[in-house]
């Protein structure tokens, strides 16, 4: 970089500009003060807390290097800019964070490559909890991206504007691209077709409107070769399982070697990473064997390999499913015991770990619907059983998963919605944070026809499910030394509810508020 950059007692300052420049967000260039799960409220509205203040305390940007490029970045940036140096050269990209844009965007800049997660606010959680948290305002990840798309400096030279990311979808479902002035937007896998669009950039040819990209080679994901957010490796890539909700079932499943992982690992750890981040759809699916029967060997290797590495301090598991849970205990104890050794949460003096599942509903006639595999190797009529037995499992081993249910699956019906709350009735005992989601159509999956759904068409009953999950987790989570600025806090709610969208969201939230108990 520094053949790039002049360089001046010791400090870079602007120069001509960097041919290729990749950034994201406010919130997408940030590692939440190390908590993964607090990214989430990315898709919280702004009028809660002032963004000024949200970003010096809650989403701080990342630390520099003395260049002024990003130490961290998004894992999909850096798997990219990985990419772009193999076939560009290291002096002819930068990662810089959205305040730094001016130090590295000039004349020379032929393209800028922009990631996010939730550009316009239509995905899952921002749909959800902009709406359900009720006080107005766009989601604060959405307020960020439209920070950074509308900054002069991005057109001041002409450069190209490439979006991608998990969230690139929204902008073209939205038809923001004109307004935002983005040249390409690229959605899906970027190794292998998003290279060929930057190359046309640096060219300076005319670039396509949408790219959906094709699915790369395993040999053509290269290691990134600079630390990640999150200290994020990837562990697998697909799944496999089918859910008709969800875009990772589109991908070819892959699990990548262990030598892979540790080089990553390594590197992360090197450069200052105090936690690794294990990215995939089920990290028992790595390597896992015919008909989704998880590895245990590989898995515990994995884990154990990871935790050996000295300046490790956590190891936090993305995603994970429950089948495996109830396939192998044994396999849970053993990766649990070092899971929780290297545990970042601790949650009224207890230490434990935390993984992502997906519940999402109880009901028997909707798995078959749209999951008839996501149970696998049982039958869709034992989900109940699955999920009661993996969270007692994942509890006996300190492992308190945080589970999604998605409320308004097309076509649900009261009795699939009286399956989840008998299904969440069953787990009232267990350690467990929810997190009810109102289904969302996303581009990259096999139901992305669907309508959404939103507050206004909930019936009775859906606000009965989103009420009791989020009692649960006050229940659990809090150690009820406020009540009182609990209770005053729900009664807010309770008036504000009422009135926005009538009696059938009353009950329920009374319920949340604590002014109600559950029937015996």
């Amino acid at each position: 970089m520094r053949a790039i950059m002049g360089i001046k007692d010791g400090a870079a300052t602007p120069a001509q500009g960097v041919p290729i420049v990749l950034t994201g967000s406010a919130t997408d260039m940030s590692d939440f003060n190390l908590s993964p799960f607090r990214a989430f409220t990315g898709g919280f509205p702004t009028a809660i807390i002032p963004r000024f203040l949200l970003r010096k305390y809650w989403y701080p940007r990342v630390p520099t290097n003395g260049d002024y490029t990003a130490k961290f970045a998004p894992y999909g940036v850096r798997k990219i800019e990985a990419s772009l140096i193999r076939e560009f050269g290291e002096q002819k990209v930068a990662v810089v964070h959205p305040y730094d844009l001016k130090t590295f965007v000039g004349p020379n800049t032929k393209v800028i490559g922009i990631t996010s997660m939730e550009p316009a606010g239509t995905g899952f959680v921002s749909r959800t909890y902009t709406s359900l948290v009720g006080f107005g305002g766009e989601p604060v990840a959405a307020a960020e991206f439209r920070d950074l798309i509308t900054n002069p400096i991005l057109h001041r030279w002409g450069a190209k504007i490439v979006l991608g990311g998990a969230g690139a979808w929204q902008i073209h479902r939205t038809k923001l691209q004109k307004r935002y002035k983005i040249d390409c937007i690229v959605i899906g896998e970027g190794e292998k077709t998003a290279i060929e669009v930057f190359r046309k950039a640096i060219n300076g040819e005319k670039l396509p409107r949408v790219v959906e990209t094709e699915q790369p080679n395993p040999n053509e994901i290269c290691p990134i070769v600079n630390p990640s957010m999150f200290g994020t490796v990837e562990i697998t890539r697909g799944c496999g399982r089918g859910c008709k909700f969800c875009s990772p079932m589109m991908r070819k499943r892959h699990s990548f070697p262990l030598e892979h992982i540790m080089r990553e690992v390594k590197l992360n750890a090197e450069h200052g990473a105090r936690m690794i981040l294990l990215a995939g759809e089920d990290i028992f699916l790595y390597k896992c064997k015919d008909q989704f029967q998880p590895n245990r060997q590989a898995i515990v290797k994995l884990i154990n390999s990871i935790a050996a590495v000295p300046e490790v301090e956590f190891i936090q598991p993305a995603h994970a499913a429950l089948a495996p849970v109830v396939c192998d205990p044994e396999m849970v104890t053993e990766v649990g015991a070092v899971l929780r050794e290297k545990s970042y949460w601790l949650t009224n003096d207890t230490r434990h770990s935390s993984v992502e599942v997906g519940i999402e509903t109880g009901s028997v006639r909707l798995m078959k619907k749209y999951m008839p595999r996501k149970m696998i190797p049982y039958k869709p009529e034992e989900w109940q059983d699955v999920v009661t037995k993996a969270i007692d499992i994942m509890n006996e081993n300190y492992i308190w998963p945080l589970a999604t249910l998605i409320v308004g699956l097309p076509e649900e019906t009261e009795e699939d919605t009286l399956a989840t709350l008998e299904l969440v009735d069953k787990l009232k005992r267990n350690k467990l944070f929810y997190v009810p989601l109102l289904f969302t159509s996303e581009d990259e999956c096999m139901l992305k026809q669907a309508r959404h759904m939103d507050l206004k068409h909930l019936t009775p009953l859906q606000w009965e499910l989103l009420a009791t999950c989020w009692r649960s987790n006050i229940e659990i989570f809090t150690d009820g030394t406020q009540w009182t600025a609990r209770f005053v806090t729900m009664l807010a709610y309770v008036l504000y509810y009422r009135w926005k969208h009538g009696r059938k969201a009353l009950q329920p939230l009374m319920k949340l508020a604590g002014m109600t108990k559950d029937k015996p």
